[in-house]
């Protein structure tokens, strides 16, 4: 796996994005054949040190999530980004499932880490270059898998400002997916090393080229409730100071939607801050109930 991001604090800047141009370019092309596209790693387009953008603590600067797939509803309603940078520099990212510390009613927990401004000129000028969202199109098919996820990148900046989905991203490796006579294979494959390189981005902590600050703490949730479809271990509604009538009822789907607080969200479980899937309930009507959390974040809650 390439990493765009490398020494960022440990060299000079402008080195450092040509190790990770250099690094890209050569995944990027790594078994393309006559016709494919070229990288767009070969033709940077903003210079080091040169990316302007917002600064406020709920702009989001460059985000990578997935959405869609054959995966469950509360799978789907609970999902929150793996990555998002803000304009203030703090990096929300998801931790990895950990089989032993994970809780099984929820997704793993969101991290924070801080970029200085040096270090997020330079991934943000290594996403525009090397990672190709300079020059991306909107939205890449494969029309040979149906039921993996898109990838979707969204990057915001004074050069750069647009969306990009990319359909079964984590197959661009694959070496039985014939994507390299694909037109788009180096555009692809650029993609596929930025999103390794953001996600896991504990890793990049790891090496230094982030600042640890500790793990999110939700101040507020969205929950999503569905009756009569409650399976498993039940427990008694929780809430005292809310009702069945503050989830309100969601047009685009079956689910009724409200807002939590923190200490709302404890009461289903001590530990709700990476969301919790299907919680089995019992309303205060007696009908069963299937309750999901999903964390806000800074942007959403504000």
């Amino acid at each position: 796996m390439p990493n765009l991001y490398r020494g960022a604090r440990r060299l000079p800047l402008v080195v450092s994005l040509l190790l990770g141009w250099l690094a890209l370019s050569a995944c990027a092309g790594a078994g393309s054949q006559p016709g494919a596209s070229a990288s767009p790693a070969a033709s940077p387009t903003v210079a080091p040190g040169s990316v302007g953008h917002s600064t406020g603590a709920d702009d989001v600067i460059l985000r990578a999530e997935q959405a869609g797939g054959f995966t469950a509803p509360a799978f789907q309603i609970t999902r929150v980004p793996e990555f998002t940078l803000y304009g203030d520099g703090t990096v929300l990212y998801q931790l990895p499932y950990d089989p032993d510390d994970a809780s099984p009613i929820g997704p793993p927990r969101l991290a924070m880490a801080r970029l200085d401004a040096e270090q997020m000129d330079a991934l943000l000028a290594v996403a525009i270059n090397a990672g190709g969202l300079g020059s991306a199109k909107a939205q890449y098919i494969n029309p040979l898998v149906a039921d993996a996820p898109d990838t979707i990148f969204t990057i915001s900046t004074d050069e750069v400002t647009k969306t990009v989905a990319a359909q079964a991203l984590s197959m661009a490796d694959d070496p039985n997916n014939p994507d390299a006579t694909n037109p788009d294979a180096a555009a692809i494959k650029a993609l596929k090393a930025l999103y390794d390189t953001l996600v896991p981005f504990g890793e990049q902590v790891a090496r230094g080229n982030a600042t640890d600050a500790g793990l999110y703490e939700p101040t507020t949730y969205r929950a999503t409730l569905q009756e009569g479809q409650a399976q498993g271990e039940m427990i008694d509604w929780p809430w005292a100071d809310l009702t069945l009538d503050a989830f309100v009822s969601n047009p685009d789907s079956s689910f009724r939607i409200a807002t939590l607080t923190a200490e709302q969200a404890k009461a289903l479980s001590p530990t709700p801050e990476g969301g919790l899937f299907d919680i089995a309930v019992v309303g205060p009507d007696r009908v069963p109930y299937q309750i999901s959390l999903r964390p806000l974040l800074p942007e959403e809650a504000s």
